[in-house]
């Protein structure tokens, strides 16, 4: 997706993007799930699933679970957070529902059973998850979409020469937009403002 396009989209506000993702734009529904929220999601899938390597088709899923019967979860979707927090809520609930399927499924051997609930509690409970909303939520009221795509990006794991590529910009600029972040976000958290 080139820049031009993003800018458009970084553009718009919760209820214009909705109405694009309803109209099924295909350009909407990557900058959404591959630019806009790909970092938050990989975050989440990284916590639950320890892996990365899956991260596409699990954000694939996660499209086709939201776009089931003419998108209507997301017509349901009443704007009363940003879309970025309830989407990021709808991902959590659909990833840890997925993991827990897939715990069953592997789960035959006694042996895997006992490892199985011991990561259950391992990496991922409902207070670190409250915790990473309230942090999501504060990143999403970042001013600049840049700097929050590019803190988003750094908390997943990613390199900076990564994140650089991605954004067609220098490492530099990469460290100097998550600084600016942190910056913001320090401010919002001390003003308590989310």
């Amino acid at each position: 997706m080139y820049d031009k396009r993003i800018a458009y989209f970084d553009s718009l506000d919760d209820r214009a993007l909705v109405g694009l993702l309803l109209a099924n734009d295909k350009e909407a529904v990557e900058y959404v799930f591959f630019h806009r929220c790909n970092g938050m999601f990989a975050h989440i899938i990284h916590s639950m699933f320890q892996s990365q390597g899956r991260k596409e088709e699990l954000i694939g899923e996660l499209y086709l679970y939201l776009s089931e019967n003419d998108w209507d979860r997301l017509r349901k979707f009443g704007f009363k957070s940003s879309l970025n927090t309830w989407l990021t809520v709808i991902a959590v609930r659909f990833f840890r529902k997925k993991r827990l399927s897939q715990t069953k499924l592997v789960a035959v051997e006694p042996q895997l059973i006992v490892e199985t609930q011991k990561d259950e509690t391992d990496d991922y409970d409902i207070i670190h998850e409250m915790t990473r909303l309230e942090l999501y939520k504060a990143i999403d009221r970042l001013s600049k979409p840049r700097e929050r795509y590019a803190l988003l990006a750094e908390l997943t794991g990613k390199s900076a020469d990564d994140i650089a590529a991605e954004m067609g910009c220098t490492v530099a600029a990469v460290y100097n937009l998550t600084k600016k972040a942190r910056m913001e976000l320090r401010t919002l958290l001390k003003d308590k403002e989310i």
